[in-house]
């Protein structure tokens, strides 16, 4: 326990607080951009993540995969809790003003439907940004229930394609012992559009670097569940121009190479 309490916790707090200088270990140099100033950032022991103040739903994720972090999930407790420290996320308290959510009764299969700023979605459309197999090595892994790290995943890319990258990423990991991640939905247009319809991430995105090289992935919300994830690959340049913002604000040469390889693909 005391080793991981080091390992995470204590690269969590200001290392220069006097200047107003922040290190999160979780981002590789700076965190990436946010869509909007006002944007909360969210920092728990295995991930930080940016809550979008108008759906209240994380814009991105950032964390680090370590060898030791890397664990057996499969029997852990998913139940998704409030996250405290958010203000403008999802929450347990239904309040007119501001975004709510309502854990459901799962005896009943019927009536289970999530709610965030009267956006409803189905409770088989949701899942993890940030996976609870690659932490699940840690004494920390319950904090992967927060809400803060829940996104309306399609249960079959969650199940299928998404999941097998975590397993490629969860294996590069143990090979060569560290590894920054970012990820997050992508949005045709604007959630509401002209109707005011809530529309929803098109697809998602996950990006995996050394700090060297880099491989990018784009997942369609409608991919089927034996999609296989190198179908999926992308580029940094394309994830960034879809969301007009830098997600490695300090890092200007990262190479894609043939890096993919080592994550299971080849082209």
């Amino acid at each position: 326990m005391r080793r991981f309490f080091i390992l995470w916790a204590s690269l969590l707090v200001p290392l220069q607080a006097y200047t107003q200088t922040v290190y999160i270990s979780h981002c590789l140099g700076d965190c990436p951009e946010l869509s909007h100033p006002q944007n909360e950032i969210i920092i728990r022991h295995l991930y930080a993540a940016a809550i979008d103040q108008d759906s209240g739903l994380a814009e991105w994720v950032a964390f680090r995969v370590l060898a030791d972090s890397v664990g057996v999930a499969s029997l852990l407790p998913r139940w998704w809790q409030q996250d405290n420290l958010s203000q403008t996320g999802v929450s347990s308290v239904q309040d007119d003003d501001g975004p709510g959510f309502e854990q459901p009764d799962l005896s009943d299969a019927q009536d289970r439907e999530y709610r965030v700023n009267e956006i409803s979605f189905a409770a088989d459309d949701r899942g993890r940004l940030t996976p609870v197999s690659s932490f699940a090595g840690t004494p920390y892994w319950d904090e992967l229930n927060y809400l803060s790290n829940m996104s309306p995943l399609p249960i079959a890319l969650r199940m299928g394609s998404w999941s097998r990258l975590d397993s490629a990423i969860n294996e590069l990991a143990q090979e060569s012992g560290e590894l920054h991640v970012i990820s997050g939905p992508l949005y045709s247009f604007q959630a509401g559009g002209d109707s005011g319809e809530y529309l929803g991430p098109s697809s998602y995105f996950k990006v995996i670097t050394d700090g060297e090289s880099i491989a990018a992935f784009v997942f369609d919300k409608d991919l089927p569940v034996h999609a296989h994830h190198c179908d999926q690959l992308s580029s940094l340049q394309l994830i960034e121009n879809r969301i007009d913002r830098r997600l490695f604000p300090s890092y200007s040469n990262l190479e894609a190479g043939n890096w993919a390889e080592k994550l299971g693909c080849s082209r």
